[in-house]
Order: structure tokens, then sequence, then C-alpha cells
């Protein structure tokens, strides 16, 4: 299955897939580079298409799709892309178990491609690199990338 048959088979996400990184607000394409824009699979704005069902929720930003070359498989990108300093990690903390409980329901068919959940920060970064709380969303499997995120042809073993 592909990363577009698995948007299309999601309830609330049936027509959230978009070529490329189109579905990336203007001011965030900027934050995401792929090695080759010819392998990137599509993407999808998941905050705005489950902003009516979950109008309270905080929600992840976006789902990108992207075929490496050592893969036979698409991997999943889950990027959150939110200020970056001490104050932001708790909210960022409830996106990302969001996430996880929303691709464990809604969004198994999402869940069982290769994935990466990565945080790009929109702004200045300012981290106390000794945080208990950065500690914590590196041990949900989160990565902060700093303020772009280079997806590259090949994914690390």
């Amino acid at each position: 299955m592909t990363f577009r048959q698995a948007l299309e088979k999601t309830p609330h996400l049936e027509n959230a897939w978009q070529a490329g990184l189109g579905a990336l607000r203007v001011e965030d394409r900027p934050h995401i580079k792929a090695e080759d824009t010819r392998r990137l699979r599509g993407s999808a704005d998941v905050d705005k298409a489950l902003q009516q069902k979950e109008p309270h929720a905080n929600r992840w930003d976006f789902g990108i799709g992207y075929r490496h070359t050592n893969r036979s498989k698409e991997c999943v990108y889950w990027v959150e892309i939110h200020t970056a300093g001490d104050s932001q990690v708790k909210v960022v903390l409830k996106k990302l178990r969001w996430l996880k409980a929303w691709l464990a329901g809604d969004g198994e068919e999402l869940a069982r491609f290769e994935r990466e959940f990565v945080w790009v920060s929109s702004g200045q970064t300012s981290f106390t690199l000794t945080s208990t709380q950065l500690k914590e969303s590196a041990v949900l499997g989160r990565q902060h990338k700093g303020r772009l995120l280079r997806i590259p042809n090949a994914r690390p073993a």
C-alpha cells in the first residue's frame, strides 16, 4: 500500500493528500528539503484535516511520504513545525502523544509504514540540553532537527 492509498483509507484524511509538499503551509515549506523531490510521495495536513473532528486536541501538523533509494516501501515523516524552546517541549509532547494514540486508532493504515517523528523549529531554537522534557521526548521517539528537516535519498540502516 502507498502513502496516498493509506491516507485515502483513513477516516477524515480521505481528501488530505497533496502532491509533493503541497499540503504544507507556505510559511512551513522552507523548513523541509528533500534530497530528491521526485522521491516525495505526497503530504497531508493532518492538523487541518482533523480540526473539525478534534477541535480541542493538540494535533500533529503533517505527514510526508518518501520513497528512499534503499527501501522497497515508502516511509512517513511525521513533522511538527513549532517554536522550539523549553516552554514548548510540553506542548509538542502532548502533540506526539496525540499522534501516537491516533495512529493506534483511526490512523492504523498509516501506522504500518516505517516512520520518523520530527520536530522542526519554526523560529529560533533555545533548549536547555539537560531538560527532563527533552529526554522524555527522545524516549518517545521524537527527534528535533533544528530549523530544517533534510530528507536524504537513502535511509540510515
